[in-house]
């Protein structure tokens, strides 16, 4: 069916995809390793305060859905709304039952 030639050609190909796999493994496992040390978060947080307008894009593109969100009547801005709301009351509410707790 094959011959000695195409043999060979196909054992080459098979090699050269093995190294090719082993040598991509090790890309993975040294990028894995990269991404895991806190240097290299560190390096990227001080180096967005190096780069110049990225905090007043990132605040503009805040505002803009903060308000987009808020501005909806009967969206979804209402709806936090009422839930900051009704978690102030409860917290007051924990706050006088601990207060009532406590031994004088």
């Amino acid at each position: 069916m094959f011959q000695g030639k195409e043999l060979e050609s196909l054992r080459l190909q098979k090699e050269r995809l093995a190294l090719q796999s082993d040598v991509r493994r090790q890309l993975l496992l040294s990028d894995w390793r990269r991404l895991q040390s806190s240097e290299l978060w560190l390096d990227e947080l001080l180096g967005l305060g190096r780069r110049p307008g990225w905090a007043v894009r990132l605040a503009t593109a805040a505002g803009t859905l903060v308000a987009r969100t808020l501005g909806a009547p009967g969206g979804f801005g209402s709806r936090i709304l009422r839930l900051g709301k009704f978690a102030a009351v409860l917290f007051s509410a924990w706050r006088l039952i601990r207060r009532a707790r406590r031994p004088p």
